[in-house]
């Protein structure tokens, strides 16, 4: 089996703040915490509907076919499918290069109506001295199409995650929203997935979606080298999922490595699927499922695009309830 990493990631006891300076970043035991630096009123300013709706040049790029089954694709438009899965949006973000880019990110289920779910390699990157470097303007955007937040645009307050995800033994985080114009979390308007920590990593059927920048065709257009499609839902504009029937799913392996480190589906969604939910018992009719894990890296199994995902295991769940806990 040949097996290849791409480049879906940008790199990669409970934290306490002791006071209420701002910005701030502390860890201790198996968690990190921290406050974002730029406030709520710069992030809405910097991300402009320019911004927003910006594309990149695919020049020309071929575009992917439609699949035939819904509960069988290897990456398909959403659009036109089923009601847009409840919670889903876009991340943007400046990562600590000062370059734009984006994400996808999950409304889950909390007291506040304010948490969302996400790849900690997103947010932030390690310098080769090991320190810790995070991404600024973290804006989300739920149920984005096309240029437009239609429910909102809501500046992030603060992350929380595991500590092994700094060393990228871990991949999921938590992120905290300011409140919208509405004084109010996303959950108001997008409503919120349910999401479980209990889970086999390798369990299916499973759905996946994300707001891709770019694909990863390999293994789909013989012979390569278009690994890249021109289709709208993979410009990032557009939300695109990847479904599996399949009981069991494809382990993912670093490439040159034996190590098992995540499952993952036949998928050919690339950067800016990341942290995107992975769901089981998804209904397409309501668009609700129960998150069980998160888009975090891409591999090619026998000579086919895959994306795996990170798992919501006991350390996430650490990091999900302590989120939720009140903050100053």
């Amino acid at each position: 089996m040949h097996q290849h990493r791409h480049a879906f990631r940008m790199a990669s006891g409970i934290a306490i703040t002791a006071c209420a300076t701002f910005p701030t970043t502390a860890s201790a035991g198996d968690l990190v915490e921290h406050w974002m630096e730029t406030s709520q009123e710069e992030v809405l300013a910097y991300w402009t509907n320019e911004r927003l709706a910006a594309v990149p040049d695919k020049g020309d790029a071929p575009i992917k076919p439609p699949g035939q089954d819904p509960l069988q694709t290897d990456g398909d438009p959403w659009r036109g499918t089923g009601p847009h899965p409840v919670g889903v949006g876009r991340l943007f973000l400046t990562r600590p290069d000062g370059k734009d880019a984006s994400c996808t990110a999950t409304v889950v289920d909390s007291l506040g109506g304010d948490i969302l779910v996400t790849a900690w390699h997103c947010l932030a990157q390690l310098d080769e001295q090991g320190a810790v470097h995070w991404s600024q303007h973290l804006l989300f955007a739920p149920y984005f199409e096309n240029g437009t937040a239609p429910l909102g645009r809501y500046p992030i307050r603060r992350i929380v995650a595991p500590q092994a995800s700094i060393s990228g033994a871990l991949d999921t985080s938590f992120l905290q929203t300011h409140t919208g114009a509405s004084g109010e979390g996303p959950a108001r308007h997008a409503g919120s997935q349910a999401i479980r920590f209990d889970e086999r990593p390798a369990a299916g059927p499973r759905v996946t979606f994300g707001y891709p920048v770019s694909a990863n065709g390999i293994g789909l257009i013989p012979p390569t080298p278009w690994y890249e499609f021109g289709n709208p839902e993979y410009t990032g504009q557009q939300l695109a999922y990847c479904a599996t029937a399949r009981v069991e799913l494809s382990a993912c392996r670093p490439f040159g490595s034996e190590k098992i480190l995540q499952w993952g589906l036949a998928c050919v969604q690339g950067p800016g699927s990341s942290g995107g939910p992975v769901l089981e018992d998804f209904d397409f009719d309501s668009g609700h499922g129960v998150v069980v894990g998160v888009n975090s890296m891409g591999v090619v199994n026998d000579g086919r695009a895959h994306l795996c995902s990170a798992e919501t295991e006991a350390l996430a769940e650490r990091a999900y309830r302590y989120i939720q806990q009140q903050t100053p």
